[in-house]
């Protein structure tokens, strides 16, 4: 109504046509700033997404099956109270098969992310199956990898980014997630950095596990130059966690897991 009303002025009088502008100018310069603090307010409410994300803390339960023996195998993310990360996988053997093999396999990584990246701190293998372990430290002020596996103490130092080969499954999810390609990592496996070619397919199959029926992604990584690969399914549903796993030695597969559980 009040443009209407200056519109009518206007052409009454070439006179008001400067009140007018001036009218408009002072409703201008208090609109704007008024304009830009709502817009301000509702961005704030808005949910913020990092550009590194992965899925938020869950537990995962799989069925796995370890050449013939049958066992389960759970993955899980926490965040720590300092701002830190856990992901650890353990996997034991179940039913009649922990007369051959018990205890259990477990690999865990505390890590933090920085400038879109996994940063690992420590990393722990307790093997009590077979009786070893491994502890490393990452320090990256220093560009130094201090620690042990099995007796075997570990004294390397890196140039490029790194991971450990728990990292790797998360670092995996999240680059599909975030539809980033991923040809080749460096990888601290055992107590060598390797490198690490990963490939995912374009298309889409449809698995079946115990949870249920899904639209997956299937991505391959392996090592350079070995005969050893491992194949992920993973879930655009469950925001991209494994739905399936398994590992090949010289094209037969040696170990197999499927979701059967899902915590989140």
């Amino acid at each position: 109504m009040i443009l209407i009303l200056l519109d009518t002025i206007y052409s009454a009088s070439t006179k008001l046509k400067s009140l007018k502008n001036g009218v408009l100018r002072q409703f201008q310069n208090y609109c704007n700033p008024l304009i830009n603090i709502i817009l301000i307010s509702l961005l704030l409410l808005l949910p913020i997404e990092a550009s590194w994300s992965f899925p938020s803390d869950f537990n995962a339960v799989y069925d796995a099956k370890i050449k013939q023996a049958k066992g389960e195998l759970t993955a899980e993310l926490i965040t720590n109270e300092d701002g830190t990360y856990s992901y650890e996988m353990t996997t034991y053997a179940t039913g009649i098969w922990k007369m051959f093999a018990n205890g259990m396999i477990s690999e865990k990584s505390i890590f933090k992310k920085e400038n879109n990246q996994l940063i690992p701190i420590k990393y722990n293998l307790d093997n009590s199956i077979k009786g070893f372990k491994s502890e490393i430290n990452f320090d990256f002020k220093n560009n130094k990898i201090n620690g042990y596996y099995k007796e075997r103490i570990i004294d390397l130092v890196f140039e490029e980014e790194i991971i450990d080969r728990v990292l790797l499954k998360l670092d995996i999810i999240n680059s599909v997630k975030e539809n980033h390609t991923l040809t080749t990592l460096k990888v601290l496996d055992k107590d060598k950095i390797e490198k690490v070619e990963v490939e995912s397919t374009l298309e889409l199959e449809t698995i079946t596990v115990p949870f249920g029926e899904f639209v997956c992604i299937k991505v391959r990584h392996s090592k350079v130059d070995s005969d050893k690969e491992s194949i992920l399914w993973l879930a655009k549903e469950l925001k991209y966690i494994p739905i399936k796993l398994i590992q090949m030695e010289s094209g037969k597969t040696n170990f197999t897991a499927e979701l059967k559980e899902l915590i989140k």
